[in-house]
């Protein structure tokens, strides 16, 4: 095992955390070592921190919407991708977690290979500990590369049931997850009209500037959009609590759908939610999602899946810049863990780990070897960025997405 250590921001409980020093993971044979660059912040990594989900042991470093640096190859890595020292990689796995560290290995399945390494996992899947990865573009800085990995798993659920030619759809939830899936739908997808709902005004807002044709509170979808309404619902809501059942947003959105209209369940809780099975019956509602499970899906199959997630960002499909609120440095641990603390009250859409900063230690391949890329993306670490220009609206109740 590696002697060096690291930082990493460790879950020790809900909502305890700590700034500790961790070994650094050794390089896998057949794999990679990278050194953290940007981490994105999920609803998953909230979902964990609240207690929602919950890991089947503490301590755990969050965080998996991650751009890294390669600093080290296993020798006996091969592959159809040539990766070099110097090269940025981001992976799509089913572990939610080791993303908060200054470093991590990987095992990467690249678009074109059938590797896999199979394992049941203690939450009722067959899981991989191998990684679909791809080479990031030129085209795209590091802020934005560390989307690639939430539009992935956006594309997973919408390839796999897309909305039919000429649907009226409605995104549940839009926050960044939303706006992903409503932005491939709306400019992809060829539906009649996409509608979107959230609890939280200013994100209506942004869901109006990416996609949204039109943008409504729960209360406005409740009261002014007759039922049957839509053909598709995309579900990219978190844990939901409300006191009065009939105003739980998601037995709302199996109203407003047609007989016979598909709702697709992007994330998950493992605390009960409200779903209707008297409207599922009813209407013969067909409820769907990508399954995580490997034995159905596959990682080889998500590894072009997620090459497919960094070209729609290289071309503006999804507007990586538009979704980019606020850039946070990783040694800046009070505001990070205040981030954490506060993220359901946030009018933000998407929050950056920036770790581009001297790190303490370098493994021997990177010593004078690594190729610096000098991507220092558009927004100065710490520094809050108003989408479009526009100021901060004031702190609301939000809505967004989740994964398990």
């Amino acid at each position: 095992m590696s002697q060096k250590k690291m930082k990493a921001l460790q879950l020790l409980a809900p909502r305890r955390t700590v700034l500790a020093e961790t070994p650094v993971p050794d390089t896998p044979p057949d794999g990679l070592l990278l050194k953290t660059r940007c981490v994105s912040i999920c609803s998953t990594d909230i979902s964990f921190y609240e207690g929602h989900l919950y890991p089947s042991r503490y301590p755990v470093v969050l965080g998996h919407e991650y751009l890294g640096e390669v600093v080290d190859v296993g020798p006996r890595f091969s592959g159809t991708v040539d990766v070099s020292t110097g090269d940025r990689i981001v992976y799509w796995g089913q572990t939610d977690f080791d993303g908060f560290a200054e470093y991590r290995s990987v095992r990467p399945v690249f678009s074109g290979e059938e590797k896999e390494d199979l394992f049941w996992a203690d939450r009722n899947f067959y899981d991989d500990r191998r990684a679909a990865a791809v080479r990031v573009p030129d085209t795209l800085d590091d802020l934005q590369a560390s989307f690639i990995e939430p539009t992935t798993g956006a594309l997973r659920s919408l390839l796999s049931h897309p909305p039919k030619v000429g649907d009226r759809v409605l995104i549940l939830g839009t926050g960044p997850i939303g706006i992903i899936a409503g932005s491939v739908i709306k400019r992809l997808l060829a539906p009649h009209s996409v509608v979107s709902v959230d609890a939280n005004p200013r994100r209506n807002e942004h869901a109006a500037r990416h996609f949204s044709q039109r943008a409504c509170l729960p209360a406005e979808l409740d009261r002014e959009v007759p039922e049957n309404t839509f053909d598709y619902v995309f579900d990219a809501l978190p844990t939901v609590k409300v006191s009065d059942r009939e105003k739980d947003p998601r037995r709302l959105a199996m109203r407003k759908l047609k007989p016979r209209g598909r709702y697709v369940l992007y994330g998950a809780s493992q605390e009960m939610q409200q779903f209707d099975t008297w409207l599922m019956l009813a209407k013969g509602l067909n409820i769907s999602s990508a399954p995580f499970d490997v034995s159905s899906f596959p990682m080889h199959r998500t590894a072009g899946v997620i090459v497919a997630a960094a070209h729609m960002l290289s071309t503006g499909i999804v507007d990586g810049e538009g979704l980019l609120s606020t850039v946070c440095p990783f040694d800046d641990y009070d505001r990070l863990v205040d981030i954490l603390a506060n993220y359901r009250s946030t009018t933000d859409l998407k929050t950056v780990v920036d770790f581009r900063t001297p790190r303490r230690y370098d493994p021997p391949a990177a010593r004078g070897e690594t190729a610096t890329r000098g991507r220092t993306g558009t927004t100065g670490a710490g520094r809050v960025v108003a989408p479009r220009g526009e100021a901060d609206a004031g702190r609301v109740a939000a809505a967004g997405e989740g994964s398990p």
